[in-house]
């Protein structure tokens, strides 16, 4: 019999390997958001099913958030100066906040030490 089945790819171990899982784009995570928003708001669910679709959003959401913190810190990393301070800048250059300001005494967040999404229940 012929075996129909491709080879496995062994590591420099010896362990069979396979291809990382794909990380779902960002994009399209946000797009299956609103698809089960658009699902629950439509009321035609049934209320295990809107649970169902809740749970799924939950997660969609979490895994957004955290493609968003990722996101923010590489874009922290491009924008600290030689002396370590993080600057601003407009993202159009021409208006906005001032290129050289200082925004390391986060003066962008809430006055009681919370970040901004702090509030978001998950």
């Amino acid at each position: 019999m012929a075996n129909n089945k491709e080879p496995s790819r062994r590591t420099a171990t010896g362990a069979s390997s396979s291809p990382p899982p794909e990380v779902p784009r960002f994009e399209d995570e946000l797009a299956k958001l609103e698809a089960i928003v658009t699902q629950i708001d439509s009321g035609e669910l049934s209320l295990e099913e809107a649970i169902t679709a809740f749970e799924r959003g939950v997660g969609l959401v979490r895994s957004l958030n955290q493609k968003l913190d990722e996101a923010e810190g590489r874009v922290e990393l491009l924008m600290r100066g030689a002396g370590g301070a993080l600057r601003s800048s407009p993202l159009d250059g021409t208006a906005g906040v001032n290129a050289d300001s200082d925004i390391s005494n986060g003066a962008d967040s809430p006055g009681d030490g919370r970040k901004e999404d702090d509030d978001i229940p998950f």
